[in-house]
C-alpha cells in the first residue's frame, strides 16, 4: 500500500530524476558506476552497474527492468486482474503462472521453516486493519479474519493453486520483492552484467564489486522519521543479498500503533523495529526479515542456517547480531 508520506518522497524524486542527463553511449568502460532508478512495486528501484560499457549497461538495464515489472504484474495483490488477484478473488487458479507457483512454494516452505512465523495468508487481518484505521476492531472480527489464516489451507497440486477455506487470500508482500529482485540479477547476469547492485526499496542484491572496492549498503534506523537519521550498521555485500523489514514504512492509522507486520498466531501487530537478513537470495533474505520481526528468539533461527546472519533492530535504538553478521 502506497502511504501518504511515501508519495510525498516518491514526487520529490520523481522531479529531481527528471533532471538527470543519462549518459552518453560510448564503447569504452565507464570507471564508476551507472545508476537507473525506477518507481515500481510501490517502491524506488534502483540499478547500479560496474565495470561495462555504457552502451551495454543501457540494454542491461532495460531487460532487467522489463523483467521486473514483467513479474510485479504478476504478484501483484493490488491489481484483481492480476493472476494473485484472479486467485485471491475466486479462491482457486489453474493454470498458474511459473512465477506464482515458485513464489507460493517458497512461501510454503519459509512458513516451515519459521514455524508459522511467515503467513502469506494474513491478508484478511492486514485488509481489516487497513479499512478500519483508527477505529477499534471487534473480537468478533479479529476471530473471523484469523480463521482464515494459516498456510496449511494453501494446496498445490500440479500448475493448480487453491485457497481452501471461502475468503482466504494471499499477499505475497513479503517475499515476491525479493524473488524479483532477484530476477532482475538474473537479467542482468544474462546480459553479461558481472559487477551490480540491485536496490528494491530495502530488498538488495550484490555482485562482483564496485571498480574494485566492495559493494557497501547500510541499515535505516527505525526511528528515522523521528529525527535519528543515523544508520544503525553499514556492511559490505558480495555475491549474496539482504533485506530489510521494519515496522516504520507502512503505517495504518495516525496514532502509529498499527502496521504492516503482524504474528500470524495472534493477529497483533509485532512491536520489534526491524530486522535485516543476508542470506543467498533476496527472496530467502525477503522472507526472513518478516519472520523475524514476530519470532521471540529470531537470532537463535538465523544462526541455524548457513549463509545467513541478521541484525535485529530493538527499541530505543539498540540492536542484535548474529554471529554471521560481521
Amino acid at each position: 500500500m502506497l502511504t501518504r508520506r511515501f508519495l510525498l518522497k516518491a514526487m520529490a524524486a520523481a522531479a529531481a530524476m527528471t533532471a538527470l542527463p543519462r549518459p552518453a553511449l560510448a564503447l569504452g568502460k565507464s570507471s564508476s558506476p551507472m545508476t537507473e532508478t525506477r518507481l515500481m512495486m510501490g517502491t524506488f528501484v534502483t540499478i547500479k552497474i560496474a565495470g561495462t560499457s555504457p552502451m551495454q549497461a543501457a540494454d542491461a538495464f532495460g531487460e532487467a527492468f522489463t523483467r521486473m515489472a514483467e513479474l510485479e504484474n504478476t504478484l501483484t495483490r493490488f491489481d484483481s486482474a492480476s493472476p494473485l488477484g484472479h486467485l485471491n478473488a475466486s479462491g482457486v487458479l489453474h493454470d498458474a503462472p511459473a512465477a506464482l507457483l515458485k513464489v507460493t512454494s517458497a512461501s510454503a516452505r519459509m512458513h516451515d521453516l519459521t514455524a508459522g512465523a511467515f503467513d502469506p495468508t494474513v491478508l484478511p487481518m492486514l485488509e481489516l486493519m487497513e479499512k478500519n484505521a483508527g477505529a477499534a476492531l471487534t473480537s468478533q472480527d479479529m476471530a473471523e479474519a484469523a480463521e482464515l489464516v494459516g498456510m496449511n489451507h494453501v494446496s498445490m497440486e500440479g500448475r493448480s493453486i487453491r485457497l481452501t477455506r471461502s475468503g482466504m487470500k494471499m499477499s505475497l508482500d513479503g517475499i515476491a520483492k525479493g524473488y524479483i529482485a532477484d530476477e532482475g540479477a538474473r537479467a542482468l547476469r544474462a546480459a553479461g552484467v558481472k559487477n551490480f547492485l540491485i536496490n528494491a526499496g530495502g530488498d538488495i542484491v550484490a555482485q562482483g564489486d564496485k571498480a574494485g572496492s566492495p559493494w557497501r549498503v547500510a541499515v535505516e534506523n527505525p526511528d528515522k522519521y523521528k529525527g535519528n537519521t543515523e544508520y544503525l550498521a553499514t556492511r559490505t555485500l558480495t555475491n549474496e543479498a539482504m533485506a530489510t523489514s521494519g515496522i516504520y514504512e507502512n503505517i495504518l492509522d495516525a496514532q502509529g500503533t498499527r502496521h504492516h507486520l503482524l504474528n500470524p498466531a495472534t493477529g497483533r501487530c509485532t512491536t520489534l523495529p526491524g530486522a535485516s537478513v543476508v542470506a543467498p537470495s533476496a527472496m530467502e533474505a525477503d522472507a526472513l526479515a518478516t519472520a523475524l520481526c514476530v519470532l521471540s528468539s529470531p537470532v537463535e533461527l538465523v544462526e541455524s542456517l548457513p549463509q545467513t546472519a541478521c541484525l535485529i533492530s530493538l527499541p530505543q535504538g539498540r540492536t542484535r547480531r548474529s554471529s554471521r553478521w560481521g
